[in-house]
């Protein structure tokens, strides 16, 4: 395991620089205020580009992955969909099964005195908030990609990708920092399990 993670650096060392950082701010931080430090640093470009850029978080698009890695190499696709299968698998188990009561920003700012930042045009959700299926998907299919594709410098770039679409789902008021925290660890450990 060591020595894929090292093969992997440019995607792991950011991934593990997040994973630090996120446990501090949880730690000193409530998760309403990490809520709205990243949903207030808003902008009408963020707002149009996030609105957008929160569907590579779909299944959808960890699909098209899998059947673009038919190209590559077989046996890539086969990884693609167990990383796939269980991640989803455990994501969703999760939401619904385990955690179906934690709320959603919406639910828990409603009557609230603080009015956060909601995009138009963006439906919110209530429940259902732990942990975030698009911050799941989102770094197991960048995390897959990384370990299976050959040229290793593209990890970075790779981990950018999961952070801006696992940051899009606070930022669009649709999840708490927690959720996503816990989506990439989720994400991250079906693409290695699989690969």
């Amino acid at each position: 395991m060591s020595s894929l993670l090292a093969a992997n650096r440019p995607f792991f060392v950011p991934y593990a620089v997040f994973l630090l950082s996120g446990a501090v701010w949880q730690v000193f931080w409530s998760p309403t205020a990490i809520f709205l430090a990243i949903n207030g640093a808003n902008s009408p470009f963020a707002d149009a580009f996030f609105t957008y850029f929160t569907h590579i978080g779909d299944g959808a698009f960890f699909a098209v992955t899998v059947i673009f890695l038919l190209f590559v190499r077989f046996r890539h696709t086969l990884v693609g969909a167990a990383s796939f299968a269980l991640s989803s698998g455990v994501a969703q188990g999760l939401k619904r099964l385990v955690f179906p009561d934690v709320l959603r920003p919406r639910a828990v700012f409603e009557g609230s005195s603080v009015v956060p930042h909601w995009v138009s045009d963006v439906e919110l959700h209530s429940h259902h908030s732990f942990p975030s299926g698009h911050a799941t998907t989102a770094f197991a299919v960048f995390c897959l990609l990384a370990l299976v594709l050959e040229d290793k410098r593209w990890g970075v770039l790779y981990f950018v990708l999961a952070l801006l679409a696992a940051y899009s789902r606070v930022y669009l008021g649709q999840h708490f920092f927690a959720d996503i925290y816990f989506g990439s660890l989720i994400g991250v450990a079906s693409s290695l399990l699989a690969y």
